[in-house]
C-alpha cells in the first residue's frame, strides 16, 4: 500500500514530527502499556454512560422520575460529550495528556454530585459533568497515541483502545447490577467515583500522558488556536471520518434500542431481552476492535473501513427478515462486531490526514461531534417510520441508510488522489 507521507510531502512531514520520542511508541509493551492505560479511561466514559439502564429503575421508585426524565439524563450526558471534544481536542494540542485530569475530575464531581444528589437538577448536572469528562477522553487520547506511537503501531494502539467500549458495557452489565442491589444508585455512582480517581492515578503516572506537545507553546495562542480550527473544518477528509464515525454510531444504538421493542412484538420476548442483547453486542464489540485492527494491519484501513460499514448495514437489514429470536442475536452481534472493527482503522488514519500534528486533537474532536450528532437522528427516524405504519422492515432499512452513507463516502476519501489504504 502507498503511504501518505510518500503521497503528500506536507502530511507526511506533519506525521514524522509526531513525537520527540518515537522510540517509545514502536511496536512492543511500552506501546501497548499506554495504549491500555488510555483504554481503562475509555472504559470508564462507556460505563458511565451506560449506568442509567442499571440505575432507572431505583430512581422511578424513589424519586417518581418519569421515562422521559430518565431518558433526559441520558441525553444531557450525551449533548455534553459530544460538545466539548473540540474545546478539549484544542486544549490537548498545548497541554497533551494532562488534560485528562481535568477530565477525571469531572468524572469524580459527576460521580459524587448525582451519588449524593435527592432532586432531578442535581441529578441532572451531575450526568453533565459526567459527559463532559467522557467527551474529554478520546479526543484527548487520540494526540497521545498519535505522538507517541510509531505509525505501524497505531493499528494495534488503537484496537487496544477501542476494547474499552465492549469492557464498559460488560463492566456496567455484570458488575454495576450487583452493587445496585447492595446499595442502590448511590452505591453506584460514589463506586464510579472511585473508579475514576484510580484510573486517573494510573493514567497519569505514565510520562506520555504527563508530557506536554513539542509545539505546545505555539499552540498556546488564541490566534493559534482559531487557525487551527479553521484548517480542521477546512479538511474534507476529517469531515467523511466524521461521516463514518457517525455510521457506526447511529446503526449500534438505534439496533441496541430498538430490537427489543422488535422482539417483543414479534416473537412476544419479555422486557429482560434488552439485558441479553447488550451482553451479546457488548462482547461482539470487545472481539471486533482488536479484530478490525488486525485486519487493517493486513489489508489496509480504508478496505476495512469500507467493508465493515457495508457489512453492518447488510446485517442491520438482516434482523427483521430472518426468522427466530436466534438468528436475530446473531445479526444484532454481527452488527455490534462491524460497527467498532473500523474504530481503530478510522482514528488511527487522522495523523495522516491532518496538515499539521497539533491538527490532530482539534479534529479527533470535531469527529466525534459530528458522530454524536448525526447518530442521533437514527432512534428517532426508526420511531416516525414506525409511527407512520411502514413497518420494522423499511425502518430498519432506513438505519442501514446511516451505514451505507458511510461506505459511500469512503468512495471520496482520498489521499493525494489514490485511496487511503495506509497500514
Amino acid at each position: 500500500m502507498t503511504d501518505p507521507a510518500e503521497e503528500e510531502g506536507g502530511d507526511g512531514q506533519a506525521l514524522q514530527a509526531t513525537g520527540r520520542d518515537s522510540s517509545f511508541g514502536g511496536p512492543g509493551r511500552s506501546g501497548d502499556l499506554l495504549a491500555l492505560t488510555l483504554m481503562l479511561f475509555y472504559l470508564l466514559s462507556t460505563l458511565a454512560l451506560a449506568l442509567m439502564a442499571v440505575v432507572s429503575s431505583d430512581l422511578q421508585s424513589k424519586f417518581g422520575f418519569s421515562a422521559s426524565q430518565i431518558g433526559l439524563l441520558t441525553s444531557v450526558f450525551m449533548f455534553a460529550y459530544g460538545a466539548v471534544g473540540i474545546p478539549a481536542g484544542s486544549a490537548a494540542a498545548r497541554w497533551g495528556g494532562r488534560v485528562l485530569a481535568v477530565s477525571c475530575a469531572l468524572f469524580v464531581a459527576g460521580s459524587l454530585l448525582f451519588g449524593l444528589s435527592s432532586s432531578f437538577a442535581g441529578f441532572l448536572t451531575g450526568r453533565v459533568l459526567q459527559g463532559l469528562g467522557g467527551g474529554m477522553v478520546l479526543p484527548v487520547s487520540s494526540p497521545v497515541i498519535a505522538r507517541f506511537l510509531a505509525p505501524e503501531a497505531r493499528n494495534r494502539g488503537w484496537g487496544i483502545f477501542a476494547s474499552g467500549k465492549g469492557l464498559g458495557a460488560l463492566t456496567s452489565l455484570l458488575l454495576m447490577p450487583s452493587v445496585a442491589v447492595l446499595g442502590g444508585f448511590r452505591a453506584v455512582f460514589l463506586t464510579t467515583a472511585v473508579l475514576a480517581v484510580i484510573i486517573g492515578a494510573v493514567c497519569l503516572a505514565q510520562r506520555p500522558v504527563r508530557e506536554l506537545p513539542a509545539e505546545s507553546i505555539e499552540a498556546a495562542s488564541f490566534h493559534t488556536q482559531g487557525r487551527m480550527l479553521v484548517a480542521v473544518l477546512a479538511n474534507r477528509r476529517v469531515w467523511l471520518l466524521g461521516l463514518f464515525n457517525a455510521a457506526s454510531i447511529a446503526v449500534g444504538t438505534a439496533v441496541m434500542v430498538w430490537t427489543p421493542d422488535f422482539l417483543q412484538g414479534e416473537y412476544g420476548s419479555s422486557a429482560g431481552v434488552a439485558a441479553y442483547l447488550t451482553a451479546g453486542l457488548a462482547v461482539a464489540q470487545l472481539v471486533g476492535a482488536p479484530s478490525g485492527a488486525a485486519a487493517a494491519i493486513h489489508w489496509g484501513r480504508m478496505p476495512v473501513i469500507t467493508g465493515s460499514m457495508v457489512a453492518m448495514s447488510i446485517a442491520t437489514i438482516l434482523v427483521p427478515l430472518v426468522s427466530g429470536r436466534v438468528l436475530v442475536f446473531i445479526m444484532v452481534a454481527l452488527v455490534g462486531f462491524f460497527s467498532l472493527a473500523y474504530f481503530s482503522p478510522r482514528f488511527a488514519m487522522i495523523p495522516e490526514v491532518v496538515d499539521r500534528p497539533e491538527h490532530v486533537g482539534p479534529a479527533s474532536g470535531l469527529i466525534n461531534l459530528l458522530g454524536f450528532g448525526i447518530s442521533t437522528l437514527a432512534p428517532w427516524l426508526f420511531g416516525v417510520v414506525l409511527d407512520r405504519g411502514s413497518g420494522y422492515i423499511v425502518a430498519y432499512v432506513v438505519l442501514a441508510a446511516f451505514g451505507f452513507a458511510g461506505a459511500a463516502g469512503s468512495v471520496l476519501f482520498k489521499v493525494g488522489g489514490k485511496a487511503a489504504g495506509t497500514r
